[in-house]
């Protein structure tokens, strides 16, 4: 054991508990309880479509060509954001990005896009957090899969966090609220946007 360990000894990612292996960031038991998505897919919105037909899409009109979310919202997975986003539990970017760049590389239809961006946050909030975890997440998922990540999008007004909106307000929320950093170098271009969770989309 490295002497650092003694004193700040390595703890799972999500439940905290201690970890024999320093390398490791999740304990057995909570690695065997992640769950990808997995079923009958929306092929839009990646949704788990119910009788046939998508909910979601029913709903709202989505500017994207396709998106897919990998991981099941619970727990561990659920915990590992949490933390990422408001302890800065840094190191579980690098359990959100394996788990996309391993989606990117078993799906041909996202292995051809050209770049891979994030979600960005407003300057003034990642200052208050000190990252963008949608940045770290999409950084190391770029690497994992061999592609060029490239930002494209910035946030040009302050927003409400969308954390306790509902699905109007979110909508309403974020109208208007990004734009295209140098549009005429994307035009034509296929990109992956990467977020920590997708709820309304």
């Amino acid at each position: 054991m490295q002497p650092i360990n003694l004193l700040i000894p390595p703890v799972c990612n999500a439940c905290h508990q201690r970890l024999d292996d320093p390398d490791a960031l999740l304990c057995t038991s909570c690695q065997s309880k992640i769950r990808l998505i997995s079923g009958s897919l929306c092929p839009k919105c990646g949704s788990l479509l119910q009788e046939g037909s998508c909910e979601a899409c029913a709903q709202i009109s989505y500017d994207f060509d396709a998106a897919r979310a990998v991981y099941q919202y619970e727990e561990p997975i659920s915990g590992i954001i949490h933390n990422l986003k408001y302890r800065s539990y840094t190191k579980g970017a690098d359990i959100l990005a394996r788990g996309i760049a391993e989606y990117i590389q078993a799906n041909p239809e996202f292995q051809k896009v050209d770049y891979i961006s994030a979600v960005p946050l407003h300057p003034v909030r990642k200052r208050e957090r000190g990252y963008n975890q949608s940045e770290l997440i999409a950084r190391k998922a770029a690497r994992l899969s061999g592609l060029k990540y490239i930002k494209a999008v910035v946030r040009k007004r302050y927003t409400q966090s969308q954390t306790h909106l509902h699905r109007e307000q979110r909508l309403q929320n974020l109208n208007s609220a990004f734009r295209a950093c140098k549009p005429a170098q994307l035009a034509g271009k296929s990109i992956i946007v990467i977020d920590d969770v997708f709820t309304t989309g």
